[in-house]
């Protein structure tokens, strides 16, 4: 039976691969996603043939218990003259790995699945989720109507928690994350399965990404070695992350320990993209604070110099700041992620990650402090010179001194290995 082998996205694979069965397969031309995320390739060492190999992908519905996620994505190599005389080559290839995989890990092929043209809107019926319950978890965003854990139920598969988020009706909030998160697919960014709506209200549906990193501080870990591995192993994964966003050339805005979700297996997802924006080439520059409703929100304590207001600003709370285009104009970009990156790591240190700079009771002394004074967040206890040095450098005062975020990954994993 020939193979089709289908030009879709990675994320309409992944939405359609979730609730079916173990072992089932889809075939497809690589996209540009696939050059910026980790694939496993399988080279063919029974190929004797001499032109040069091009290849595809295939992504399998995999047991999640095994392998920690969902999906699993191969590269495997075909050459265009041959594919069409033996179509099975590629699943060929796959199959000569059972006995060559040093892990054990490895999925028979049962069914490949043909997809129909992908929906644009990413519609989901509501009635394969159970367990919403809005007032469980009273977490109601500055852009949001709440939150809410939940299972998506499937005859195929086991129940898959997912996690959903509430928009008013028509909110541009909901347009703004649905048009930007349809854009990403990559293991360490929250993964959005899709939407839908009632009379009153509109849904996003994600992945359950585990818990946010600020839920877990203070880290409860009594070693300086063992609390410098994890915070280390996180930091390498949220730079990878941002490695992904900048070649995206989207610009987070929040990056903060309440953004960041952590699973049992140690894995992190950034989410909260309610701020996030798209860098157009010749559209924006990404120097306005301004939203389609005149106002944005963001915490001083997280901000880069360049994006703190001038003047002083009127008596305002931790937990809502509000800034119109007269407080401040402000100049985001993947440098000033890399400001907050260093403020996020800092949380995981302190006893109350929600008050970086805890000298500072007043959050409005935070803009003459950083922004005028030129000064940076002090050294915490237990903060070792080596980390603390790496973060100094996530604070240059001119955002191009800044270490980028793939000089970030690189120092991470020297001090991970550093603290072993």
């Amino acid at each position: 039976m020939p193979l089709n082998i289908q030009n879709i996205s990675p994320s309409y694979v992944i939405r359609s691969l979730l609730p079916k069965s173990y072992g089932t397969f889809i075939l497809r031309y690589p996209t540009a996603n696939d050059e910026v995320i980790s694939l496993i390739k399988i080279e063919d060492h029974h190929s004797q043939e001499t032109p040069t190999h091009s290849y595809i992908i295939l992504s399998i519905r995999v047991d999640e218990t095994v392998y920690k996620y969902y999906i699993q994505h191969y590269r495997l190599p075909y050459i265009l003259e041959n594919i069409h005389k033996n179509t099975q080559q590629p699943l060929e290839i796959y199959n000569r790995q059972q006995n060559n995989l040093k892990n054990g890990k490895f999925t028979p092929l049962k069914h490949e699945l043909i997809l129909p043209p992908e929906d644009e809107s990413w519609f989901l019926d509501k009635k394969y989720f159970q367990g919403i319950d809005f007032d469980r978890i009273r977490n109601v965003g500055m852009n949001n109507q709440g939150t809410s854990t939940a299972v998506w139920q499937s005859e195929k598969q086991n129940d898959i928690k997912v996690f959903i988020k509430r928009f008013k009706k028509n909110s541009s909030y909901f347009r703004h994350e649905l048009s930007l998160l349809k854009e990403f697919c990559y293991f360490s960014i929250i993964t959005l399965y899709g939407q839908y709506s009632d009379n009153h209200y509109s849904y996003l549906v994600f992945e359950n990404g585990g818990k946010s990193l600020e839920s877990c501080c203070p880290l409860k870990i009594r070693s300086m070695k063992t609390k410098m591995r994890f915070i280390t192993t996180v930091g390498f994964q949220i730079a990878y992350a941002m490695m992904y966003l900048e070649k995206k050339n989207i610009v987070h805005r929040d990056l903060t320990a309440s953004n960041v979700l952590i699973d049992s297996y140690g894995f992190i997802r950034i989410a909260d993209f309610g701020h996030a924006i798209h860098k157009q080439e010749g559209k924006n520059t990404l120097e306005r604070s301004q939203t389609t409703t005149g106002e944005n929100r963001f915490q001083f304590r997280f901000l880069a110099p360049e994006c703190l207001p001038e003047t002083k600003q009127r008596e305002i709370t931790d937990t809502s700041i509000i800034l119109n285009q007269a407080d401040v104009y402000a100049r985001f970009s993947s440098k000033s992620d890399v400001w907050s990156f260093g403020i996020l790591l800092i949380q995981l240190m302190l006893d109350d990650p929600r008050k970086p700079y805890p000298h500072i009771s007043n959050v409005n002394e935070i803009p003459r402090y950083v922004k005028q004074e030129g000064k940076i967040h002090p050294q915490p206890p237990g903060c070792p010179m080596d980390m603390y040095l790496i973060l100094k450098r996530c604070w240059a005062y001119e955002a191009k001194n800044r270490i980028s975020f793939t000089e970030i990954r690189d120092r991470m994993l020297c001090l991970n290995i550093i603290f072993q």
